[in-house]
């Protein structure tokens, strides 16, 4: 079978939507988030949605922790429909996300992303599109920790239920070169279905896409979270 996807830019018209589809999705492994969070990103352009033939089938959002130094955002909510599961869409949102964070928000932020430690699709996939373990301990990529009805209990050495990552800036000038230099993608799974994906993000065009191959030009700046 073969299938075609856009990525794009969320919208606020999409607002409902995208609400209406995670609240359907009722999966465990997303984690609580408050809805204007999602409100903010889908206005500050760091939401992205993905569309089979004009239907809602994946969605994903970066969403801003920290606006003074470091400048942290926190990658969550992404959510692949089941029956477009296994092409790999999670990297592809993530991405089109680092685009998104360096061409609107700062090429020196820092991106994160938490998961479970039980939700190892998830984990897989994020290390496959370039993630690291993340070893600092900073306590604003807990700040959703109050939402969670999963927190660790006393008896628990943890802080927190969810494991953190971050993608080294090499990663993300891959990523992105990748994006600028290719066309639509092409990706299969297991049982031979092939999936054409475009990516046509508001990042993409005029000065922000400018932004885009400065960073890639640009030195190599530190990875560390405390920098």
């Amino acid at each position: 079978m073969r299938l075609t996807a856009i990525i794009e830019t969320a919208q606020s018209s999409d607002y409902a939507e995208i609400v209406g589809f995670l609240r359907a999705a009722d999966d465990e492994k997303l984690l609580p988030r408050p809805a204007d969070d999602y409100r903010r990103a889908i206005e500050s352009g760091l939401f992205c949605v993905a569309r089979s033939e004009g239907r809602l089938v994946a969605l994903a959002g970066a969403f801003v922790l920290s606006k003074a130094e470091p400048i942290l955002i926190e990658m969550g909510s992404c959510y692949v429909a089941p029956a477009f599961r296994g092409f790999g869409l999670q990297k592809l949102l993530v991405r089109a996300r680092i685009a998104a964070v360096i061409s609107l928000i700062d090429p020196a932020a820092r991106i994160l992303t938490a998961i479970t430690p039980q939700n190892l699709g998830s984990r897989a996939s994020i290390l496959k599109a370039g993630f690291e373990p993340l070893t600092e301990d900073h306590r604003l990529l807990m700040e959703l920790c109050a939402y969670c009805a999963a927190r660790p209990g006393e008896a628990s050495d943890r802080l927190c239920c969810c494991d953190f990552f971050y993608i080294p800036r090499s990663r993300q000038r891959s990523e992105i070169a990748a994006l600028l230099e290719g066309g639509p993608v092409t990706v299969s799974r297991a049982n031979g279905d092939s999936l054409l994906v475009a990516i046509d993000i508001d990042a993409l065009r005029g000065l922000r896409r400018a932004a885009l191959e400065a960073f890639v030009d640009a030195r190599e700046r530190s990875d560390h979270v405390g920098a």
